[in-house]
Formats: structure tokens, C-alpha cells, sequence
């Protein structure tokens, strides 16, 4: 598996502008977040694309004929057990990510893999795909965490959504910590004064962990200040040589993004977050549906 790349970064960290680049090559079969914990759903109602996600399009398309999914995954990947040793055996994810890249090299020689849920599982990668480029990602710790606020204040619609505490769950900051705890004791909510401080001592664990185990490890803000130098390096990393003149255009840098607006301003906005909760309702309504009928093949035999 030379031919597969994963990136891996924090959230608000550029990954999935990397996603971007490497999709619009038209050289790799793009997966976009394998783990996340509403996968199946988004596969019944799409994920309405985020507005800083330029030209990302359906985030899932690859994922059109992967008839296994709902019989493999499991939502608890996305959700907890983010510490995976190298040594474990993790079948049921072994067998789902195999899947997952089997599939694609059938329908391109080049697969590339955008997660977010990877950073204190890399060792464990690096174990079962050893031949597999990791590129890393990162954002300096106050860019990535004044990302992370505003973008979870225009969800909110408000200012104030606890930033300040140290249980702050934008981006799932208090659960990553409280899940981790029991390896990294730094992150216990007692050991830390406020929201930010607890989150920057989540971003050094996955820096350390990210520079352990990535092939290649580039900043955001290279990437978007110089980069053709920086894609140049990643196509030296992963052997391929990327059209970097066409790919520019696909760069959008942050002073260059219009603020974001709250979540459903206007009628317009509010029309697609009315419509966006009947899709989610109806996608789950279909995965309980799904899910009761395979239980009842697996009881009968049929």
C-alpha cells in the first residue's frame, strides 16, 4: 500500500483543505473522514458543506457503492477510545478501514485518507499500513483555537458558548480530554484553569504524536502563504508530482474569507436548517430501519 497517503491533523487544523487538493489532482480516491461518528447518516442526507470549505463539494462522494458500510462501522470510533496501542488488535476497525482502502485502489491506483480521529491511533497505523504515507497537518495552537471558538459561536449563534470553561465542548475538546485522561493524566479537568488551557495541552499531545509517526509534517499557513514549495515537498513525500499552477486556485487564505455568519440567518438560511433537520431525522429514522432488519437476518439466518 505505497500508493496510500492518510492525513491526519486536529480539527480547524487545514485538513480538509489537504482533502481538497488531493481530490481536485484527480489523481487520488478521496476518503473523507471514515470514522465519523454520523458516516452512515451523511451517506442518506448529505453534510451540508461548510462555508469555509471551499469548493469541497459532497464531502462523501467516494463512498457511492460501498454497500458494507453499515454492516462494518461502528459509531464508537467517532466517539471514544481515541488511544490505540500499537500493539492491539482492533479487528473490527482492521477489517473496516481494509474495506475501505480494498475497495478504492479497485477503482484508482492512488487512495488518499482525510481523518481527524487518528492522532493518538497513528502507532497503531503505522503498524497495520506500514507503507502508507502519513502527512500531518498543523495550525499554530492560537489559530487553531480561535478557529475552533468562532466556529462554534456561529453554530450557536452567540458569543459566549464556554469557551471559558475548562469543559468547553466546542469540537469535542472536554470529552477528547476526558476520554484520554487515563493515558495523558495532564488532561484531567482539575489540571486545568480555563477552556484554553486544557485544549493547548491537547494540542501539544498531538503535535508530539503526530511528529512521531508522520512521514511529513507541513503547517497550515505554509501551505497557504507558499505553496509551491509546500505542495512541491508533499509530492516528494508521496512520490507523486502535482499540478501545483491548477491547484492554487483551490487555495483560499483566511484574510481573504468573509466572517462567518450565524447558523440559519436569513429566510434563506433558515429554509436549509429547517430542511437540514428533516433530512437528519429521516437519514436516522432509515439507519434504525436498516439496522433492525439486519439483526432480524442475523437471528433467522437469512
Amino acid at each position: 500500500m505505497s500508493n496510500l497517503v492518510i492525513v491526519s491533523g486536529d480539527f480547524s487544523s487545514g485538513s480538509t483543505l489537504l482533502f481538497t487538493l488531493f481530490r481536485k489532482s484527480g489523481s487520488y480516491y478521496s476518503l473523507y473522514e471514515p470514522l465519523h461518528q454520523k458516516l452512515p447518516e451523511y451517506l442518506i442526507w448529505p453534510l451540508q458543506a461548510y462555508e469555509h470549505h471551499f469548493f469541497v463539494g459532497n464531502y462523501f462522494d467516494e463512498y457511492r457503492g460501498l454497500t458494507e458500510i453499515p454492516r462494518l462501522f461502528s459509531r464508537e470510533w467517532g466517539e471514544k477510545n481515541f488511544y490505540l496501542a500499537p500493539e492491539a488488535d482492533a479487528d473490527e476497525l482492521y477489517r473496516y478501514l481494509t474495506y475501505l482502502i480494498g475497495t478504492s485502489f479497485g477503482r484508482s491506483p492512488n487512495v488518499m485518507l482525510k481523518e481527524n480521529r487518528l492522532t493518538f491511533r497513528l502507532g497503531w497505523i503505522r503498524a497495520k499500513f506500514p507503507n502508507a504515507k502519513i502527512i500531518h497537518i498543523a495550525r499554530d495552537r492560537d489559530s487553531q483555537w480561535n478557529s475552533v471558538v468562532r466556529r462554534v459561536q456561529a453554530f450557536r449563534g452567540r458569543e459566549d458558548v464556554g469557551q471559558d470553561d475548562v469543559n468547553f465542548h466546542g469540537f469535542n475538546v472536554a470529552e477528547w480530554c476526558e476520554d484520554l485522561k487515563g493515558i495523558y493524566p495532564e488532561l484531567a479537568a482539575e489540571n486545568s484553569q480555563t477552556g484554553y488551557e486544557r485544549f493547548s495541552k491537547l494540542w501539544e499531545l498531538s503535535r508530539a504524536e503526530h511528529l512521531r509517526y508522520a512521514d511529513i509534517s507541513i503547517n497550515y499557513r505554509s501551505l497557504v502563504d507558499d505553496f509551491q514549495r509546500t505542495m512541491g515537498l508533499i509530492g516528494e513525500c508521496v512520490g507523486h508530482t502535482f499540478d501545483t499552477q491548477f491547484l492554487e486556485q483551490f487555495v483560499v487564505a483566511p484574510e481573504r474569507q468573509q466572517p462567518l455568519a450565524p447558523r440559519g440567518t436569513g429566510l434563506g438560511g433558515r429554509l436549509s436548517l429547517v430542511l437540514d433537520r428533516a433530512g437528519r431525522r429521516y437519514a436516522s429514522s432509515r439507519l434504525a430501519l436498516g439496522s433492525r432488519l439486519r439483526a432480524t437476518q442475523s437471528r433467522t439466518g437469512l
